[in-house]
């Protein structure tokens, strides 16, 4: 009984102890980043960040557009009303002129109605005289009758220049309504523009908030990207201090063999000038293309060491002595591993586009002392 309880409490213990394994297994086990992998993900993180900083600036620009825009149709709008304004004030001085005008004619045609109107009632009163009291007035049958004709001549007169004067003065009214219609279209028309210039002021506003938050934006990201860019130098000082020719008991004799018989064409030598993410770039070897899985063979005695770079790709570095080391850049696949030794013309890896390649090729490098050099001075004649 004692056995078995005793082999249950080692089952419980063991289990535990394979629990805690488990959880900290990520932690015991987590591999440390290599400098290749650590150039990788800045690199990554840099273009990411330069594209959303390219975004910002697009947005920013088209901001800044819009701004001028709207900021040149407000500056014409404001003319514009300017220029309305000037001519609602010519069309409110020509109303009152014709207001004044037809008030005077209407004075007029008052004043001629109720002068009229008394000659009619001194007409009436002569009419109530007798005719008798008439003729003994007048001396002769002519006179009566121009007195009839006179009279009669006066009525008319006066009947058609009331008439005349009325016609006047509603031709004035009509001209002063015509005004006024035409007044009432030009506060519509200023109430129109004054509506566009209250949007136009809105759209520059969202504008310039655009333009304020991007310039934020970019304020924040240049800090990122500078934060980044120093990492990415810290990086590639790591990446070079890998590169550097390893100190091996032998000595190089000068003279390497061509890397992959067969293809000796270039694509690009040592020391050509390109641009790459924007920025001028001396290459450091020479890019010799071949199809995928030609093999590629070890240019002189070396010790090996490997990397996995985002621009090389699977790489392959031989340390020749004396300084001098060679690389093996887009490699498809590599058959040498850390620390080996490897003899001129063993076969070391075969031809890929692994890593910022274009194609199918293999870039050859070799330093010197820490530095590249053209490869053209060490390879043997005729190779």
């Amino acid at each position: 009984m004692k056995n078995h309880t005793k082999a249950k409490r080692i089952l419980c213990l063991l289990l535990a102890l394979l629990m805690l394994l488990s959880i900290g297994a990520p932690v015991l086990f987590a591999r440390a980043e290599t400098p290749a992998e650590r150039l990788e993900r800045l690199k990554q993180e840099l273009e990411e960040l330069q594209a959303e900083t390219e975004r910002v600036k697009d947005n920013k620009e088209k901001a800044e557009q819009t701004k001028q825009y709207y900021q040149a149709q407000a500056n014409n709008l404001k003319a514009q009303l300017a220029a309305l304004k000037e001519d609602i004030t010519a069309q409110i001085e020509s109303i009152n002129l014709k207001n004044a005008e037809v008030a005077e004619k209407a004075a007029t045609v008052l004043y001629q109605k109720e002068m009229f109107e008394q000659r009619l009632r001194g007409m009436y009163e002569l009419s109530r005289q007798s005719n008798l009291a008439i003729l003994f007035g007048i001396d002769d049958l002519s006179q009566m009758l121009r007195f009839s004709e006179n009279l009669q001549q006066i009525t008319e007169r006066d009947t058609e220049m009331v008439r005349q004067l009325r016609a006047e003065q509603a031709l004035l009214e009509e001209q002063r309504a015509e005004l006024e219609a035409q007044l009432d279209e030009l506060a519509a028309r200023e109430q129109e523009l004054n509506d566009t210039a209250v949007a136009y002021s809105n759209a520059i506003q969202q504008a310039d908030a655009t333009i304020s938050a991007a310039q934020a934006d970019l304020a924040a990201k240049e800090e990122e990207e500078k934060e980044l860019r120093e990492q990415y130098e810290q990086a590639q000082k790591e990446w070079e201090a890998w590169a550097r020719a390893e100190q091996v008991d032998f000595e190089f004799d000068g003279e390497f063999m061509w890397p992959i018989p067969g293809y000796y064409n270039l694509s690009s030598d040592y020391g050509t000038t390109r641009v790459i993410y924007g920025v001028t770039d001396v290459h450091r070897g020479m890019d010799i293309p071949a199809p995928a899985g030609t093999p590629i063979y070890a240019a002189a005695d070396g010790v090996v060491n490997t990397n996995n770079h985002w621009s090389y790709g699977i790489s392959v570095k031989l340390s020749h002595g004396n300084g001098v080391a060679t690389i093996y850049g887009h490699m498809s696949q590599r058959f040498v591993n850390n620390g080996d030794y490897v003899t001129q013309g063993q076969l070391i890896g075969q031809v890929g586009s692994t890593g910022r390649s274009t194609g199918n090729h293999l870039h050859f490098e070799v330093n010197v002392n820490n530095t590249p050099v053209s490869a053209w001075p060490y390879l043997k004649k005729g190779a």
